[in-house]
């Protein structure tokens, strides 16, 4: 049926999936890609706001949190963390667990953490406890200033990318 568009994208790896444990397919690399585009996809929601206000759009603060989420993840991966781990409850989406045990790993050696990063991730876990960031919940709130996220997210990401072996961001960001 030419002339017809595609409704799916499907990739063949001719079996190999069978072959491959969840170990062997959740890699550093895999995570920082997916870190990227989230946060890639975090910088385009927060430009493209038409009627921009003091506070950018939710989604772009959710795209934020799980791309540094996914950024630490990577580096976790490469130190030798397990997908199970990750995955598990002592990890899963808790991005302190992961904060922590990064820097016990030896993040801070390759990334400069600067005293408004902490203060910035902990709003954003913050903002997003029992799932704040996906659904409304009404009541005060306390948003880290953009200025602050998108340059730890793209920062962070460039140390560990560089450090497992994937492209990341080309802006600079003064420290």
């Amino acid at each position: 049926m030419s002339g017809q568009c595609p409704t799916a994208l499907v990739v063949d790896n001719l079996g190999m999936d069978n072959a491959l444990t969840e170990e062997d397919r959740t890699t550093a690399i895999g995570l920082a890609r997916y870190a990227y585009e989230y946060i890639e996809a975090a910088m385009l929601v927060e430009h493209s706001d038409p009627t921009p206000t003091h506070i950018p759009p939710i989604p772009a603060y959710f795209l934020a949190l799980h791309g540094i989420e996914l950024t630490l993840k990577s580096y976790l991966r490469h130190k030798g963390v397990t997908a199970k781990e990750l995955r598990g409850q002592k990890y899963g989406h808790d991005l302190h667990a992961c904060h922590k045990k990064a820097k016990e790993l030896g993040l801070l050696s390759i990334f400069k953490e600067q005293a408004h990063d902490t203060d910035a991730m902990r709003m954003l876990v913050g903002l997003n406890e029992h799932q704040g960031l996906r659904y409304i919940k009404t009541g005060m709130k306390h948003f880290p200033l953009w200025s602050l996220v998108g340059p730890l997210a793209v920062r962070l990401h460039q140390a560990v990318a560089t450090e497992v072996g994937y492209k990341s961001f080309t802006i600079t960001y003064h420290q």
